[in-house]
């Protein structure tokens, strides 16, 4: 590439080829003819004139022309790939997989992603709310590789999203709202014994949680398919409580089926 003088001829010249991700190393590796600091400050000036965006640190994306007027590129263009620079294993999940599995009426400004690793930020990246769960095991065999416009990026099945959604109703707008997700999801749900080993990475509340609210949502026969799997686990039903952080007293109504202590009343629109 001997004809690039300069940062933003090489932007050019990688955004026609179809190539629209970089590092800080990568820049650094052209070894172009000038400074370090000089370096950022193309980097910089290259940022606000709407060119490039970072949404994280030595990570660049460059700004498609579909995407310029708006000067923010979804996180689902890049998020598999800023991934692998942060050396993580991750999927798409709750929100953003529910409306990937059939969840069409539940789009919300935000990209949720489960992640493993240590902690890290969630946050307004260039514009979009991206929130990370973070998880230690994650259930990566009950996943799917999804193609976008760079490539592909991993997300929930339709079971491990109604998991994720039970165990984590607090960042899906509560629990009333998770049994509407579910509403929608169980149209692509299939829990049949190849779904037991997804069960393992799941506490006994959340899929109590989850059995309860299938009966709640009036869809029988997916909750006795959960329950025959459970089954199979070999774990043992303890009481507990439908919303995690609600208070419980001993004048509560206990399903019988699932021991879910009653001390939150679902309001669902539509069923």
């Amino acid at each position: 590439m001997a004809d690039i003088k300069c940062l933003q001829d090489w932007v050019t010249h990688e955004m026609v080829r179809g190539r629209y991700i970089f590092t800080k190393e990568d820049v650094l590796n052209l070894h172009l003819p000038i400074s370090d600091q000089a370096l950022q400050n193309s980097l910089t000036r290259l940022t606000d004139r709407g060119i490039i965006m970072s949404p994280w640190q030595n990570f660049y994306v460059i700004i498609p022309n579909e995407y310029k007027l708006r000067g923010v590129v979804p996180p689902s263009f890049y998020i598999d790939k800023l991934m692998s620079f942060l050396k993580r294993d991750y999927y798409v999940s709750l929100l953003t997989a529910a409306a990937m599995n059939g969840a069409s009426h539940q789009r919300a400004m935000v990209f949720q992603a489960t992640v493993n690793g240590g902690p890290i930020r969630s946050g307004m990246k260039n514009g979009v709310r991206v929130q990370f769960t973070l998880r230690q095991n994650l259930p990566l065999e009950f996943t799917r590789r999804v193609k976008t416009l760079t490539g592909y990026m991993t997300v929930a099945e339709p079971e491990l999203t109604a998991l994720d959604v039970v165990s984590e109703e607090r960042k899906v707008g509560g629990v009333s709202r998770a049994a509407e997700l579910l509403v929608e999801l169980c149209e692509a749900t299939s829990w049949d014994d190849k779904k037991v080993p997804l069960l393992s990475y799941f506490s006994s509340a959340t899929i109590q949680r989850l059995g309860y609210l299938l009966e709640q949502i009036e869809e029988q026969d997916q909750a006795d398919k959960l329950y025959t799997l459970w089954k199979q686990t070999g774990r043992i039903m303890r009481k507990t409580p439908l919303k995690q952080t609600y208070a419980v007293s001993d004048d509560m109504l206990i399903d019988k089926r699932w021991k879910i202590i009653k001390n939150y009343e679902v309001e669902i629109d539509e069923i």
